[in-house]
Formats: C-alpha cells, structure tokens, sequence
C-alpha cells in the first residue's frame, strides 16, 4: 500500500475530534501496562487498578467498561507485509462492575510506514450474556509508534481512540443507557497473540 492510500484512510471518519480528544488522555504508557498487566487475575471492573497520577489535567473518573477480544481472521489489504488488515474479532467484557456481555467486531487496521503508527476503524456488537439485548458501536483509534511500545516490543501495541454507541438497544434493554453514548479508551494489542484488551472511560 502507498503512503498515499495510508493517508486516504487516516482521513476517514472524524479523525480531527479524536485527535482532540485523545489529546486530553494522555496517560503515561506505564499506567496502563500496569492496569492490563492484571488482566489474568481481574474478575471485575474493579479487581483492576486503575489509579491515574496526580498530574493529570483531565480526570475521566474510573473506566466503566473493560473488554477483551481475541483476533478470528485476518485478509491483507494490499501487498501481505505491509501491517495492512481487514480483520474480525471476538470476546467478551463487563461494563459497570455487573452487566457482562460477549462481542464480536470487524474492522481495519492500517500500518503508516513511515514510522510504524497504527490507525484502526471498525464496528462492534456488544450482546448481553443471556441474549435478552444487544447494542453496536464503531470506534476510531491511533497509536504511539510501535518504535515506542512497550519495553521497546514492537509486537506489543498501545493506542486511543473513541466509540460511538448507536441507539439499537431495545426500549427496555439492559444496554439501554449506551444509547448515543462516547467512549474513550485505550488497547493494549499483542500482535504475536493476536488479542487485545480494552478499558473505556464514558465521556461526559
């Protein structure tokens, strides 16, 4: 793929009001690896430590919602080798500390060769565990350069973006109060494992 097809699907979507956004959450990669790192041990929202320094200028609160998906196929776009995907995923997560639900996602994944950053686009339905209500959400993402992920790994990928709940939950539905809602979140994405796990913070 062309640096100037790169460039093409960086501008889709509303990539300036992200960028604006992810410019207020900057927290420091080292708090969110330590967050992640207890993924394994996590059985709620609130086994994880989500405490953020005091130097922050903007505080979102505690994440109500904490996802994990695992990679169920992958299609190159363009040249294979180029960090170029179509991709679909697959997991689960809980929102709030109680309403656990499973997911399933598709989406892209696009590589800037020029310096390894990461831009993703996609849409995800959330289905509540007995199946009673269900809610979508596409999401919009950019990552630090993979030359600056974490311990120098460059199969590890952190990176921010937004989610935008539509209004599909039923009138009566236990995901009823994501309708038109935002989200802000980062992922930590094992690219040798191919998963990733999400923490999301409602923006208010």
């Amino acid at each position: 793929m062309k640096i100037t097809d790169w460039k093409r699907y960086t501008l889709l979507g509303s990539a300036i009001s992200i960028q604006l956004v992810i410019s207020l959450l900057m927290l420091p990669i080292d708090h969110i690896e330590r967050a992640i790192g207890q993924v394994e041990e996590a059985t709620t929202i609130f086994d994880v430590d989500f405490d953020s320094p005091q130097d922050n200028t903007f505080n979102l609160g505690t994440p109500f919602l904490v996802q994990y998906d695992n990679t169920t196929s992958l299609k190159p776009i363009g040249e294979v080798g180029l960090g170029n995907f179509e991709l679909t995923f697959a997991g689960y997560g809980i929102i709030n500390g109680t309403v656990r639900y499973n997911d399933n996602g598709t989406g892209i994944y696009i590589t800037n060769p020029n310096d390894g950053t990461v831009y993703q686009k996609g849409i995800i339905e959330i289905r509540t565990e007995d199946g009673s209500d269900s809610i979508k959400t596409t999401y919009e993402s950019v990552s630090s350069s993979s030359n600056n992920s974490q311990s120098n790994n460059t199969n590890i990928i952190l990176d921010n973006g937004a989610m935008f709940f539509d209004p599909s939950s039923s009138n009566r539905g236990e995901l009823l109060f994501l309708n038109n809602k935002v989200g802000i979140y980062k992922d930590m994405i094992d690219l040798n494992r191919g998963n990733l796990t999400t923490i999301a913070w409602e923006w208010k």
